[in-house]
């Protein structure tokens, strides 16, 4: 059908199909084939009687001859899902035409309103295929997006990786997901560390590292096998299949294995590990097959328990063990005790073994032997802290700079360190029936076993750094008044069960611990300060015997419990701990 033909035929269509819907047809009628009406007994009616196209001069569905627009799938195909056909060796509308000797897509544009190629009409009234052009110098009227997958690219190239190549087949082409490598397959992983930093192997072996295994370790776990090449700095360590460790898929490290000669070289090696632009280091020393080791230290170096406590201690030698190495222990000054012997198992250079506190108040050793050498740690044992919680142990409510120069400083008595953050530090005066000074201590705010604290008014001139000041929260009396220390849940009011500790001083201070506040003249320079047990008095707290001890001794009675010095001796978080 002439091109001046079809654009009658769509008029005199309409006209026709408005009468059908006005009354124009009766069903008793015989159909008329070709009037563009489909009636009783047609299968279509496109207005015409050609033979050749979609609708016959009987009125029924027949396939096309010639049709660029639906055949195009065979394999020559141009129409149908590129993605999936149209990639064959014989390119989709090069070539041997996509159905038809006359072009589906040269000349005249085989899926425009022109025409799809052919005197005949390509398929529809829509295009010879969809609505991209079906017919473009290369392309086959697929979808450009997913490539068809030839030499010439049966559309266009919708990715970074042209789909055909055997590899990639139109799938992914050019997304995050590599899909094309050997060893990445989608996730990127970097060489993060070679460790540890420095270990051992002994001469004549093949095997990990003593006394732990050398690896590899990526930054994250491996989708496929990864390869990192390590390589070494002396002959006298060998890694084993030519220094490739190969991490496999799903892991994230693989070890180090070697092979040692201490003659072949010298006998510290580096080893240095290379993965992409990432490179990590580590020392491997060479062991002689028989090479003995010797004592290093133990550890902790001071031990400080209270009578009957236990605690592990670590002897350490300097190379690990050629063979199972039993160290002989023992204790001086009768601080306590240990077992008899500790070993060392081969390959390795530690042990643990446990040391009991004997009575309280004696200072002694620990001793390892090994040969003839012995190593030790001091020991020291005390008396179980009689007072279980932070107390207040020093007290000045003015100095020698006024009466701003003020500090409470706080003793930790017990064997483990408290958090004291969120605490309170509180305020009042002698008969006063409230707290209506508070601070809250910061959120850093800890105190080490048997170690100090120290708050300080802003004008505080003491030599010892105050560890938080309360600036002007509270201003003590330096003659009378109340001091607590308590939890986060204490309130204001006089009596609070969330109070950990409180000092009353000055004659008339009415809410004493025991309603026995601490009296006595307090010197400007000078300060209320806890005794270290009940044997203490100003004298040793000051510069004698119980200096050093502490400030543990709390019997609930402020005037029993405190003594009156003549110079004030505040401590902080960083002075030297002190155990009763």
């Amino acid at each position: 059908m002439s091109w001046s033909s079809r654009h009658l035929l769509v008029p005199l269509s309409a006209v026709l199909l408005v009468l059908s819907a006005c009354g124009g047809d009766d069903d008793n009628k015989n159909p008329v084939c070709g009037n563009g009406i489909i009636e009783s007994g047609e299968a279509c009616d496109d207005g015409n009687r050609v033979e050749g196209d979609r609708c016959n001069n009987s009125c029924q569905v027949t396939t096309p001859t010639v049709d660029a627009g639906t055949d195009a799938g065979t394999e020559t195909d141009a129409g149908t899902d590129a993605g999936t056909d149209a990639g064959t060796e014989t390119d989709a509308g090069t070539g041997t035409d996509a159905g038809t000797e006359t072009d589906a897509g040269t000349g005249t544009d085989a899926g425009t309103e022109t025409d799809a190629g052919t005197e005949t009409d390509a398929g529809t009234e829509t295009d010879a295929g969809t609505e991209t052009d079906a017919g473009t110098g290369t392309d086959a009227g697929t979808d450009a997006g997913t490539d068809a997958g030839t030499e010439t690219d049966a559309g266009t190239d919708g990715g970074a990786i042209d789909a055909g190549p055997a590899p990639d087949a139109g799938t992914d082409a050019g997304t995050g997901t590599d899909a094309g490598t050997g060893t990445d397959a989608g996730t990127t992983v970097t060489l993060s560390a070679l460790e540890p930093a420095a270990v051992f192997a002994r001469s004549g072996t093949t095997g990990e590292t003593i006394p732990e295994p050398l690896a590899v370790t990526l930054s994250a776990n491996a989708t496929a096998d990864v390869v990192v090449q390590v390589a070494s700095s002396s002959p006298s360590v060998v890694v084993a299949n030519n220094g490739q460790v190969t991490v496999p898929a799903g892991s994230r490290s693989a070890a180090v294995i070697v092979t040692a000669d201490d003659a072949a070289g010298s006998a510290k090696a580096t080893l240095t590990a290379t993965l992409g632009g990432d490179s990590r280091t580590a020392t491997v020393r060479v062991l002689g097959a028989t090479e003995a080791a010797s004592l290093a230290y133990l550890s902790p170096e001071t031990v400080s328990l209270s009578a009957g406590q236990t605690a592990n201690v670590t002897v350490t030698l300097d190379i690990p063990a050629a063979a199972a190495t039993s160290i002989a222990l023992s204790t001086t000054g009768n601080v306590g005790s240990v077992p008899a012997t500790v070993t060392v198992p081969a390959n390795e250079v530690s042990a643990k073994f446990v040391f009991t506190a004997g009575a309280a108040g004696t200072t002694g050793t620990i001793v390892a032997t090994l040969n003839s050498q012995s190593v030790s740690a001091q020991a020291k044992v005390s008396a179980a802290p009689t007072t279980n919680h932070i107390v207040i142990s020093e007290v000045a409510g003015g100095g020698p700079n006024g009466a701003g120069d003020e500090f409470v400083e706080l003793y930790n008595p017990t064997n483990a360190e408290v958090n004291i953050a969120g605490w309170k530090l509180q305020y009042r005066s002698a008969s006063g029936p409230d707290y209506n000074n508070s601070f809250t201590l910061p959120s850093t705010a800890r105190i080490a076993a048997h170690g100090f604290y120290l708050l300080t008014h802003r004008d505080y001139a003491g030599a010892v750094a105050g560890d938080t000041s309360w600036v002007t929260a509270l201003n003590l009396s330096a003659t009378v008044g109340h001091v607590r220390i308590g939890t986060a849940a204490m309130g204001s009011s006089a009596s609070d069960t969330n109070a950990v500790d409180t000092v009353g001083y000055g004659a008339t201070a009415n809410a004493a611990e025991g309603k026995s506040p601490i009296t006595g003249t307090i010197a400007t320079n000078g300060s209320i300060e806890r005794r270290a047990n009940a044997g203490s008095s100003a004298a040793t707290m000051e510069g004698g015997s119980d200096a050093t001890k502490g400030n543990s001794y709390d019997t609930d009675v402020n005037s029993a419990d405190f003594i009156i010095r003549t110079k004030r001796d505040p401590q902080n978080k960083s002075s030297a701990l002190e155990v009763p």
